[in-house]
Formats: structure tokens, sequence, C-alpha cells
């Protein structure tokens, strides 16, 4: 396995080999082996490798998978079995994501993805936690980003509920980002959920990265909760990719005071569009776990036995 990763990764590594030409390429072969790959490389227009060039940026592919089961950090290729087979719904779905933690949450059923902003509201703060706790306590894993603010609400309601929750990372798992999570980090890992990252250890978080994060959120989640966002917030990055993957939304109903305007714009825009599921933080648990029943009724993910996704 470790050998098969080394060369998925010393490939994404490669000028003009993004995910969707990795993937192409290894779709091509019979199997994943370094003289397979050297060949389909070299057959190609105005590239050229040498097995040499090739092995030296592998071994150094394969030490940092090394350093990573030290810090017991494990790679999954996206050939292997234990591969979410949700994250497959992405067009560019990542081809390793490395775990740290049990990854049993991550090939649930009912999973939920609970984003929003960093700096919530009062309203918020006040309300999100229970709504939380009931939404916790009818899925099978929580999906969020470990971020202050909402993210926290998120993974603490689920830890309170015994149920695991994900943090989705931007950076390799070497390092917790915010650091300031770093403790609930360790509590998501001690009470049966993970950290999940498709970048490796060394990497430190960028801005394009969280973006980029915000898709493995969302293809990991059965449903989506929106607690609190802007229309620019970067939660809003999740809930639209949710949307085109089909996936349920719901969303907390938000305040009406015009000084909260901008802080619910996301909000609003979801309910303006009449599309989406409003729960209302005053209603009574009862019709909130209707509304979340209806989010994962009749919603399963596909199947997934198609050999290209291109």
């Amino acid at each position: 396995m470790i050998d098969l990763t080394s060369n998925i990764l010393t490939l994404l590594s490669l000028d003009g080999f993004g995910l969707v030409n990795s993937y192409k390429l290894l779709s091509s072969l019979e199997s994943v082996r370094t003289d397979n790959i050297i060949e389909a490389l070299n057959k190609r227009e105005n590239f050229s490798i040498s097995s040499a060039e090739w092995c030296a940026k592998k071994n150094k592919f394969l030490e940092m998978l090394n350093k990573s089961q030290d810090q017991n950090i494990s790679a999954i290729p996206f050939t292997s079995n234990d591969f979410p087979k949700a994250l497959k719904e992405l067009n560019d779905f990542p081809l390793v994501i490395f775990i740290k933690g049990k990854s049993e949450a991550l090939n649930f059923q009912n999973t939920l993805a609970i984003v929003g902003t960093r700096n919530p509201t009062k309203y918020t703060c006040d309300y999100a936690p229970e709504i939380c706790n009931i939404f916790s306590s009818k899925s099978q894993s929580i999906i969020s980003g470990l971020a202050i603010g909402c993210d926290t609400i998120a993974h603490k309601a689920a830890i309170k509920m015994s149920v695991p929750t994900v943090a989705v990372l931007p950076n390799g798992l070497d390092q917790i980002y915010p650091k300031e999570n770093a403790n609930l980090a360790s509590e998501i890992i001690d009470s049966g959920g993970c950290l999940v990252s498709e970048y490796p250890i060394g990497i430190n978080p960028h801005r394009y990265q969280f973006v980029a994060r915000d898709r493995i959120q969302a293809g990991l989640s059965k449903a989506g909760l929106l607690l609190e966002s802007s229309a620019k917030g970067g939660s809003m990055h999740c809930i639209r990719k949710l949307e085109k993957l089909r996936r349920k939304i719901s969303y907390l109903s938000p305040q009406n005071e015009s000084k909260y305007d901008e802080y619910w714009s996301g909000n609003k825009s979801l309910k303006s569009s009449g599309k989406f599921t409003e729960i209302f933080p005053l209603a009574s648990a009862e019709a909130v776990i209707t509304q979340i029943n209806d989010l994962f009724i009749n919603t399963p993910f596909k199947n997934y036995d198609q050999t290209t996704l291109f």
C-alpha cells in the first residue's frame, strides 16, 4: 500500500499533473507500478522522466509516509476499499487522503456537515449548541472543519452526544490549525472520530486550501446544516458544493434585526431560494427532529463501480 501511495503522490508532484490528469493516467494503467507509470509518462508528447529521477522524487514521499505512520497518520489511496465511496462523487476528489483516528466515521450513511462562520453572533452562540445536539443525536457522524466558532460548536455537540465527528483540515495532520483547537482535535480522536486531510505532513495551511477543504466536507456528507454565514463566507463553498452534489441542505433561521443583515446574508440567500429546509431555533425538539428525518430519508449515496469519472 505504501509503495502504491508513494507512486500516486510522486505523480501528483510533477508539473502538469494535478488531480484530473493524474487520475486519467492512473486509470489507463493495469496497475499503479513504477515501471508502468514511467512508461506511460514517457509516451506523452514533450515529457520525459528517467527511472532515477522518478525514484529520487518517490523516495522523499516514502520517507514522508514512514514519518506519518510514526505519528499514527495513515494514508488511504483512492484505489483502496477503505477510501470513502462518497468522496468519489466529487469530480475532483483527492487521490490520497490522510487520516488520524478511526476512519469508520467516513463511511457512515447518515453523515452531516455542519458549517458556519468563525465569528458567530450571540444568537447563534445561544441557540446553535442545542440545535447541533439534536442534529448529532440523529446522525451517524458530524463533519466539520475544526475552525473556531461554528465548527467548534458542531464538533463539541457530536462529542457530547457520543457521535463520531470528523474534522477536515486544510494542512498536514502533523499540525493542528487553528492551534486554539488542539485539545478539541485530541477529543475528536479520543471519542472515536478522526482528522482528515488531502495534504501530507509538512504542508502549512494556505488560503486556497481552505476552499479545497470545503469540497471534501461536502463530499463526505449526506446532508448539510449552515449555522450562520455571510453570502461571501467560506462556509458557502461547502454549501454550494453540497447543492451541486444534490445533497439535502438545511439552515438556521436567520436573525431579523437589520444590523445583522451582512452576518446572515448567506442564510438569507438560502431562505430566499425556497429550496432548502429552514430550522427554527425556538421550535420544539420534535419539530426539529421531523426536519432532520426529512434530510436523511431516501437520499443514499450512489454506488461506485465505474472505472473512470471522465
